[in-house]
């Protein structure tokens, strides 16, 4: 899996592969560096992980869902983290005069890695905020809160709980009101 991270305005390629010998364990390729990195513990909002052997502590703060936030050693760190479709939808939308400012708004909740489906918070017909945790995805011993896109009305659930997802997979559908 592919992820384009930004740490302090600071641009990072990560590689992130499941070691297929040993649980919980992924080699990871940071800018062309590789390290292993082995989940000790995961919890929705931190992550103990030993990073080349060694132990550190993560905690996450999220806004709309998303982790914008990391704090690490009493330091906070501004983080913006995407895979490479999310970076071509954005580029494709400011090339188009649509960029995150902008008015087009995409009603489909795709997932945004591969992972399990944990929980619905939404059924078909239901209203949802901007913001608002429609379901739950596990990915890589991580619990996440997929958030709505838009202000608007669930118009279709293509998933079920227990259900296995693709990064890109349209999961619910909704239309603005």
């Amino acid at each position: 899996m592919n992820i384009l991270s930004q740490v302090n305005e600071e641009n990072f390629d990560i590689e992130i592969a499941i070691d297929p010998n040993r649980e919980n364990c992924f080699c990871a390729t940071i800018d062309g560096r590789e390290v292993e990195l082995k989940i000790i513990e995961a919890k929705p909002s931190s992550l103990t992980l030993s990073i080349d052997g060694c132990v550190r502590f993560y905690e996450f703060y999220k806004e709309k869902g998303r982790i914008n936030t990391v704090a690490h050693d009493n330091r906070f760190f501004k983080v913006r983290l995407r895979n490479r479709q999310q970076d071509q939808l954005e580029q494709l939308l400011e090339e188009f005069g649509a960029g995150m400012g902008g008015t087009a708004t995409d009603t489909r909740i795709m997932a945004p890695m591969p992972g399990k489906i944990l929980g619905l918070n939404v059924k078909a017909g239901d209203k949802v905020q901007l913001g608002q945790v429609v379901l739950v995805l596990e990915a890589m011993k991580m619990e996440n809160e997929i958030s709505s896109t838009v202000e608007g009305k669930v118009t279709k659930i293509n998933v079920k709980v227990g259900d296995i997802v693709n990064n890109g997979d349209i999961m619910i559908e909704t239309e603005q009101l």
